[in-house]
């Protein structure tokens, strides 16, 4: 019964959630609703779609963020560098990390200090599910929404009062306590959720790689916790106000392979935002969000030379940073049927990093957005939608990015997708301001950006996803030579240009058999030197095979391939791995589950990554990924 439901999400994955899409973006009749917190519907219109939804997440037994990615979302290349908690590489269809915008509930979760997002900062068991839109998105989100936008939208009151608790612990080993509870009181719905995780971790580096003065504790761990809560009041028929917060404490390893006996971040980080809806009329629904994220990390180091003297080149040193965000839209839908978007953004960023010896003067940017999605009656099969944004950023420089896009039904069975825009992406505050290792330059302009998107949906007896992309990256920011020893950030004359396609198929032998395949081949070529960029691979895929053997026993097995890439200009990836699960009920009313899971089944030691330590680096080591980890994991639901 619970594989039934986790196919039919598959399903409507592997569609590119066409069906999703009959339900919102077919709406011609009046009737604005309040927004649940998604991207508007009118934005997902002609793009390539994929809803992981809670389930999903369950049944892949996740606790990791960056996994559940790797499995549902072809195109998608997440890799976290040191293991969980930690920096992560993400290319989604050939971008580099600072081309993809993270949402939370709509809100903007991209660490504009370094251009990094970091994924730990949400407790998967309050996700109710995520948004991967591919292609152009700038029009209504602004900066970085260059190559997407991955949205993850929190659990909300469900309708009846519930709860959840899950423990899990695996061989590394971790371990795992989270809990969700959910009610309603009058005229409030509440959400509550807190976690805890901790883990020993596991040695990145051979034995051989470490120094002899290093710590003898070579493995990475870390302990995070975090508690948030969301609270919906419907202060009248009419309107609607949620009030969400996140605060988040963890003490994280960052071990160095050189001479370093202690290395570790001590963080600190609160989200919050409030989103205020009112309902006019059936036609009109106004709406404000403002949002806050606040981050707050001390870096210390200690270090051992080979002839034992003890040196401490940070201590309690700080970096963090300060965002603040407000939003004020409408969405308007005429008489005969169109529907309208406009609004307004407005951003405050600062920040400082007391390690890179840097800090950013207040950043302030503007932006008047607006989308038209017309009802065409001499076309009743395809539908259109029309955007067009302007920014006012730092340094006076104003930027206009637009998009078209359409849906068109083929027959009943095949969709076509298209989505054709051009995005743009600020300079981060260290390519600004920096002032160790590569310098800043104050001078610096936006990198923009144009894309197409052109993707096919087949649903029948197999459901089957097509998604082809071009992209170009003009005024590229990258470091340029001074001297010998002495670089800068500046706006090279060169570009980044990709192009590829992804494949995602899902069919189901029998009532018990259920088989997920997805593929992606990425190009991105730097067009000043003719190489791909680093970190990206041009070859990624994923396969899954599900057998629900009764009602109450799910067995699977997966294998996961991230192609050939370049870090630090050497070569990591190139590896497949497999992972085999298990998952079953405990009880008759199935609120008691067990899971099982084995990742890297055959123990296979892969170069996930290349680790050089900044400015101060030997030489570029190879980092291992984690080796054969069993994982158990627990829940019961009430």
């Amino acid at each position: 019964m619970y594989l039934k439901t986790w196919g039919l999400a598959l399903t409507l994955l592997a569609v590119n959630n066409a069906a999703f899409a009959d339900d919102i973006e077919k709406i011609t009749v009046h009737g604005v609703q309040y927004q649940d917190d998604g991207t508007y519907q009118i934005v997902t219109l002609g793009s390539d779609v994929t809803i992981i939804s809670s389930e999903m997440i369950q049944a892949a037994g996740a606790v990791d963020i960056n996994k559940v990615l790797s499995q549902f979302v072809p195109g998608l290349f997440a890799n976290g560098r040191a293991g969980r908690h930690t920096d992560t590489d993400y290319a989604l269809q050939g971008s580099r990390p600072q081309d993809i915008l993270w949402l939370l509930d709509g809100n903007r979760l991209n660490n504009r200090l370094y251009g990094s997002t970091y994924t730990d900062s949400i407790n998967p068991m309050m996700i109710e599910r995520i948004e991967v839109i591919k292609g152009a998105q700038s029009v209504i989100h602004g900066s970085e929404a260059i190559a997407g936008i991955i949205n993850i939208i929190t659990k909300s009151y469900q309708h009846d009062d519930r709860g959840e608790v899950s423990l899990v612990a695996d061989t590394l080993p971790s371990y795992d306590l989270s809990a969700f509870v959910s009610s309603e009181i009058n005229d409030l719905q509440i959400s509550l959720a807190a976690s805890s995780s901790q883990s020993e971790g596991y040695a990145l580096w051979p034995d051989e790689e470490y120094s002899p003065t290093a710590a003898l504790d070579k493995e990475r761990g870390y302990h995070m916790n975090n508690l948030n809560a969301k609270i919906k009041w419907s202060i009248s028929d009419a309107q609607q106000l949620t009030i969400f917060a996140q605060y988040n404490d963890g003490l994280l390893e960052r071990p160095l392979a050189y001479n370093a006996i202690l290395s570790e971040n001590d963080r600190k980080q609160t989200l919050a935002y409030a989103d205020w809806q009112l309902q006019v009329s059936d036609q009109l629904l106004l709406q404000t969000k403002l949002s806050y994220q606040h981050w707050d990390s001390h870096y210390s180091e200690i270090t051992k030379e080979a002839d034992g003297k003890v040196d401490v080149p940070y201590w309690d040193q700080y970096w963090g940073f300060k965002d603040y965000g407000a939003i004020v839209s409408a969405n308007y839908h005429t008489q005969d049927g169109s529907q309208w978007i406009m609004g307004g953004q407005y951003e405050q960023f600062e920040g400082a990093d007391e390690v890179m010896h840097f800090t950013t003067p207040t950043d302030r940017t503007y932006a008047l957005f607006s989308q038209y999605q017309p009802k065409l009656s001499s076309l009743p099969d395809t539908q259109l939608s029309l955007g067009a944004r302007v920014n006012k950023l730092v340094n006076d420089e104003s930027i206009w990015v637009g998009s078209i896009a359409l849906t068109h039904d083929i027959t009943s069975q095949l969709q076509l997708k298209a989505n054709l825009g051009n995005g743009y992406r600020q300079p981060t505050a260290s390519e600004l301001y920096q002032q160790l290792g590569t310098l800043g330059n104050p001078d610096l302009v936006a990198e923009t950006s144009e894309s197409i998107n052109i993707g096919f949906n087949y649903q029948g007896d197999i459901s089957l996803t097509v998604d082809s992309f071009w992209r170009n990256i003009d005024n590229l920011i990258e470091q340029r030579a001074l001297s010998d020893t002495q670089f800068t950030y500046s706006n090279l004359n060169g570009r980044v240009e990709s192009y590829g396609i992804d494949i995602h198929l899902v069919k189901a032998f029998s009532a018990k058999w259920l088989m997920e395949l997805s593929g992606g081949y990425a190009h991105a070529e730097r067009k000043d030197n003719g190489q791909q960029i680093e970190r990206v691979p041009k070859y990624t895929g994923f396969a899954k095979l599900n057998y629900e053997m009764n009602d109450d026993v799910t067995l699977w097995v997966s294998g996961q391939y991230v192609g050939e890439f370049l870090d630090y200009g050497l070569t990591a990836g190139d590896y497949m791995l497999t992972n085999i699960g298990l998952q079953t009920w405990l009880s008759a009313k199935q609120n008691q589950q067990l899971q099982l899971t084995i990742d890297n089944l055959f123990d296979s030691e892969v170069p996930q990554s290349i680790f050089k330590h900044g400015h101060r680096a030997e030489y570029p080591i190879e980092t291992m990924g984690a080796p054969r980890t069993l994982q158990l994991q627990y829940k019961y639901f009430f």
